[in-house]
């Protein structure tokens, strides 16, 4: 079974992570094709955390798992951060396949994308 967890920042401000939840759920129609599971993750301020919307999905028999950072730039989450986690869930599910996918400002296509809506 495929899972997708969106991996956010995360915020102090609940309207923020609800937009980030809430997100996830319209593009969970367009994406039920690829995959069966579908979540979202913060990285610090709000829940779920990574590690939780992981083991949640694994719960629910997820065997391969994308990982999507809505992230606009190399920062320390995306280059050292996300990464460790991985590393970590890893070990701790040997038969789980984990992909971390490039990050929201280095989609192909997404300056072009950003150029046409201006």
């Amino acid at each position: 079974m495929k899972g997708f967890i969106l991996v956010a920042h995360g915020s102090r401000r609940e309207a923020a992570n609800q937009e980030i939840a809430d997100f996830t759920a319209s593009v969970t129609q367009s994406m039920a094709a690829r995959f069966e599971i579908m979540g979202h993750a913060f990285w610090e301020l709000a829940e779920p955390s990574l590690e939780q919307a992981i083991d949640s999905q694994v719960a629910a028999g997820a065997t391969e798992i994308k990982l999507f950072p809505y992230f606009l730039a190399q920062g320390r989450h995306v280059v050292e951060d996300l990464p460790s986690v991985l590393h970590q869930k890893r070990e701790q599910y040997p038969d789980l396949t984990l992909t971390l996918l490039p990050h929201l400002g280095a989609m192909p296509g997404f300056a072009d994308w950003l150029a046409e809506q201006l």
